[in-house]
């Protein structure tokens, strides 16, 4: 008899350290959990497309690059100088012609006979010292004058920083500034000197942080079947020691499954290319949006829109994944064990 004593002893002990084993696991699960979907979301927001793909920066950088190298491989010869002569040739005519159309649009408008004379006259005096006909003739000089320019040493490097200017200016008046404070906060929490060295630090992180989530789950599903085998060694028949353990490990079970994250969702464009002038205008990696959420984390944000209908939504959400589990387990041992006679209450018998 002493010695089945000592064997239940050795038993309940076992199972009491597989349980404390289980709980440290679970705690750990959690917190590294946390961790994991804390830089998940930080890689998220490195990536995002608002500065990327929506950043007007990012294409006046790209398109800017594709200038420098275009006007950087262009070299006037004697081959290609006769077509682009002509070309240069059509933009000062059509250029010509804007201009005629320009000013005998605006010298024949006027509400009134006085404005209509006015510019009329304008109109002659303009004819007189301004002889489109005249110039259109000396185009091709023209033509020929600027080719003779494009070939002078600093002719590239003017036409790039007007090209880079221009296309800045356009981009700042047709888009308005990015936000990037939420942008920047990631690169300071992690002390990154940029977007890229924080990128490869964070998908490092994640990828080691994935790795020890995946130990620490099954570790923790490992101990709590070991408890239950050694709690079930002896048969069906268990006292209330490991009937309560075995409850507690049930617990343990479902707070990692309740504080954990059940669910991430993640859209984005893995790959966007476009050409330009023969060269790509390339996005990779673009976040159009992510979340990871827990069971806890879903009830919390749909409470706090504050909406009738996505309270009702977090409350069978809390109802069915944490009030009913909890009271399955309660109500089991209760019922196992009879305590105060609750095996015959119909609550009790319902959730067990």
């Amino acid at each position: 008899m002493m010695r089945l004593g000592a064997n239940e002893i050795l038993r309940t002990l076992l199972a009491a350290a597989l349980l404390v084993g289980a709980a440290a696991v679970t705690v750990g699960l959690i917190g590294e959990s946390g961790r994991l979907k804390g830089w998940q979301t930080d890689l998220a927001e490195l990536n995002d497309v608002r500065y990327g793909l929506l950043d007007a920066d990012n294409w006046v950088e790209q398109i800017s690059d594709i200038l420098d190298r275009r006007i950087d491989g262009f070299e006037l010869t004697a081959e290609n100088r006769p077509l682009i002569k002509r070309n240069v040739e059509r933009v000062l005519d059509r250029l010509l012609e804007e201009i005629e159309d320009y000013q005998r649009r605006r010298n024949s408008i006027g509400d009134s006979w006085a404005e209509r004379i006015e510019g009329a006259l304008r109109q002659e005096v303009q004819d007189y010292f301004l002889d489109f006909d005249e110039l259109r003739a000396k185009v091709p000089v023209y033509a020929e004058a600027i080719l003779e320019e494009l070939a002078k040493p600093g002719a590239k490097a003017e036409i790039k920083q007007y090209l880079k200017t221009s296309i800045a200016d356009l981009a700042t008046s047709t888009f308005s500034r990015t936000d990037r404070s939420a942008f920047q906060a990631v690169l300071e929490r992690h002390d990154c000197a940029n977007a890229m060295s924080c990128q490869e630090l964070l998908a490092s992180r994640i990828e080691r942080s994935q790795h020890t989530v995946a130990v620490q789950a099954i570790a923790a599903i490992v101990l709590v079947v070991l408890l239950f085998l050694t709690s079930l060694y002896h048969g069906s028949d268990l006292s209330g020691r490991n009937m309560l353990l075995l409850t507690a490990a049930t617990l343990v079970l479902l707070a990692g499954g309740v504080l954990t994250p059940m669910i991430g969702i993640e859209a984005r464009i893995t790959e966007l290319r476009l050409q330009l002038l023969g060269e790509p205008v390339l996005f990779q990696n673009q976040v159009l949006y992510f979340q990871s959420k827990s069971v806890t984390d879903v009830m919390a944000v749909l409470a706090r829109t504050r909406k009738a209908d996505l309270i009702l939504v977090a409350s069978l959400v809390g109802l069915f994944s944490v009030l009913f589990p909890l009271g399955k387990v309660a109500a089991s041992y209760l019922y196992y064990r009879d305590v105060r006679g609750l095996r015959r209450s119909p609550l009790v018998r319902f959730f067990a």
